[in-house]
């Protein structure tokens, strides 16, 4: 019996290897020490004898033994050799006492390569076991700034809290969300419970995932698993049976699909003009979307508090009445409020699509993870999230591309300034507000070579409290105001040396031409078209003033000739003619990182992670937000 088992893993070692070969790559195992110079490394630690993943070990620690092996470890030597008769006593020990002495292992970059116990690691995973006990020393890599070397060093923070070593990511921060997930902070050592509790939730995952198919899909198994979770619930996997796992991967594998894109997220700058649909006789749009027999179409609004509690909401209650305007009778629009904790956003979302609503917006980047959670449950609804990132495909988010509208009040800011200094007033540090921030000051530089603009953050204990230079006059503060505490600090404004306050200009998005827009892109299917364009993509909607969805609204005491400017260059935007980042912009460094006449791609607009070198001030770290906005900003893909 046991040579019957050396000749099965033989069959499999010659089929590895004629693969290798023939696909140009090494036929035999890796050596650590052929590929790994010294210089590379920045010493050694003994981790101890611990049970590591066979999935881990792909190879040897030195070039003695690993021409013995292919490079899926099964035996390469024939069966009448001295090797493939210990080979098969081994196996013989191992069916009847098992492994009893660990294997000496070097782990480097999260792999294991084996010192003493390569046929032990062999037959193991010929009997396709999981684990293996070992002793392990670990090879430290010197630090770098690749991708693969800061996971790792994520990694061993989270090993030194955890002792798991089975999960990997490929992103950065994914270590600190999973351990946020099972209620712990970097740093803190993980209950034996909670260790196992992974560690289990993990391995039933995980063994699902790669019957489903997982080889065919460009992400670690952590990736996945991550992903799972955010969705269907750890506690789950112990208590569903694998086919109702199943289900849920079948769910949710829209998703892997765009997580192993590199370019995870489409932004749409544009609505898209669609030819009339040509309909059969009697047809009208709503009909075609809804069936024949359709009436009404219903349409959620979902608040995280009430519609009364914030000009924010307020905006977003006055787009959902445009719309009811605009469509009558053919709409039915409804409001959910009070969605501001997890369980009850979720319930509240639930009722929503029991009531009947086919399309569901969601007013609030923190109501994000729900929204997910119902779309993917929930294929047939549409979900649309306002805010301004999200790699997951099963909702899309919307937002307005603020940056236009500051752009403009930075050129007026430069224009009006008799100090040459101005002050910013930002929120939080997030995907597209850095933009804001560059496309005021680069406003301000156009009109006004010598513009300093002085960032503040809303977000960071006390910077608020700071104050401002004497010299600053003209400030940019939140785009709206907070009913329950009225303030004329909103917009451009004068502030006087006695604390009044004159208010020049504000942005103004029009959420209802946006809302009418993406409700008519539904109906005259370039929704589908834009899906069909972007397979695998998670898909943006950020318009702006070309869109009729942003505008400047201006005191009538702006004179003449900054009004003119103001116009001028609103209208090259409207066209598509002129872009904020158009210009040269430096940052604080020194970097060049756009040339003049260079129109900047919307993603690495989007994505800006560095100031202007006219912009005193900085992007605060996490630790610096107030507790509030730590989460919104995890939520919105924090700098």
């Amino acid at each position: 019996m046991a040579m019957e088992a050396y000749q099965a893993a033989n069959k499999l070692a010659q089929k590895a290897y004629r693969s290798a070969v023939n696909h140009g790559e090494y036929p035999y195992l890796q050596s650590l020490d052929d590929f790994l110079p010294y210089e590379k490394t920045a010493g050694e630690q003994y981790i101890g004898v611990i049970e590591i993943p066979l999935h881990l070990v792909v190879g040897t620690k030195t070039a003695g033994r690993q021409n013995s092996f292919a490079n899926n470890f099964m035996p390469l030597l024939g069966e009448e050799s001295e090797f493939a008769r210990k080979w098969a006593d081994l196996y013989e020990s191992q069916l009847e006492e098992g492994v009893r002495d660990p294997i000496v292992a070097y782990e480097y970059m999260h792999r294991f390569y084996v010192l003493e116990g390569n046929k032990r690691v062999s037959v193991l995973k010929s009997l396709k076991a999981v684990k293996i006990s070992a002793k392990v020393t670990r090879i430290l890599p010197k630090k770098t700034d690749e991708l693969q070397n800061k996971i790792y060093y994520e990694f061993m923070d989270f090993y030194d809290d955890t002792a798991i070593y089975d999960i990997w990511f490929s992103q950065q921060g994914s270590y600190d969300k999973l351990i946020r997930y099972y209620g712990y902070q970097k740093g803190q050592t993980w209950e034996a419970e909670d260790r196992t509790a992974l560690r289990s939730d993990f391995r039933c995952f995980r063994k699902e995932y790669k019957a489903k198919g997982a080889d065919k899909i460009n992400i670690t198994s952590g990736d996945a698993f991550l992903a799972y979770i955010d969705i269907f619930p750890a506690w789950q996997l112990k208590t569903l049976s694998s086919e109702e796992i199943r289900q849920n991967l079948t769910k949710m594998w829209d998703e892997f699909l765009t997580l192993a894109q590199n370019k995870s997220m489409k932004i749409l700058l544009e609505p898209q003009q669609n030819e009339k649909p040509k309909a059969p006789s009697g047809l009208t749009l709503l009909s075609r979307f809804l069936g024949a027999d359709a009436k009404q179409l219903k349409i959620a609004f979902i608040y995280e508090k009430s519609v009364d509690d914030s000009a924010w909401n307020y905006a977003h209650e006055m787009g959902r009445m445009h719309l009811e305007q605009v469509f009558g009778d053919k709409v039915h629009t409804s409001i959910y409020e009070h969605a501001e904790y997890t369980d009850n956003s979720e319930d509240i979302l639930e009722a929503a699509i029991r009531d009947g609503n086919k399309i569901i917006f969601t007013i609030a980047a923190q109501l994000a993870n729900a929204s997910v959670k119902a779309a993917v449950k929930h294929p047939d609804i549409k979900i649309l999230n306002c805010s301004t990132n999200s790699t997951y495909r099963a909702i899309r988010t919307y937002y307005c591309r603020m940056y236009e509208s500051k752009f403009l009040l930075g050129l007026m800011a430069g224009a009006l300034s008799e100090t040459n200094e101005l002050g910013y007033v930002a929120n939080y540090p997030i995907y597209s507000s850095i933009a804001d921030i560059n496309a005021f000051a680069l406003g301000a530089q156009m009109v006004n070579p010598r513009a300093v603009v002085y960032l503040r953050w809303s977000s960071v204990i006390g910077d608020e409290e700071k104050g401002w230079p004497q010299s600053v006059h003209l400030i940019s503060d939140k785009d709206w105001i907070n009913p329950e505490h009225p303030t004329r600090k909103y917009g451009l404004y004068r502030r006087y040396p006695d604390n009044r306050i004159e208010n020049i200009a504000a942005s103004i998005c029009h959420w209802g031409k946006l809302y009418e827009l993406l409700i008519r892109s539904i109906l005259q299917n370039t929704w589908k078209v834009d899906d069909e364009k972007n397979k695998n993509r998670a898909l943006n909607y950020w318009w702006g003033i070309s869109a009729g969805v942003l505008e400047i609204v201006c005191s009538q005491k702006l004179p003449d000739g900054t009004k003119l400017l103001i116009d001028t260059f609103t209208e090259s935007i409207r066209r598509n003619e002129f872009s904020p980042f158009e210009c040269t912009l430096t940052a604080q460094d020194g970097t060049v990182t756009n040339e003049a006449k260079n129109w900047m791609k919307p993603e690495n607009i989007f994505k800006m992670n560095y100031l202007a070198n006219n912009v005193e001030g900085r992007i605060p770290k996490m630790d610096e937000l107030k507790d509030d906005a730590k989460e919104f900003v995890r939520l919105q893909g924090g700098l």
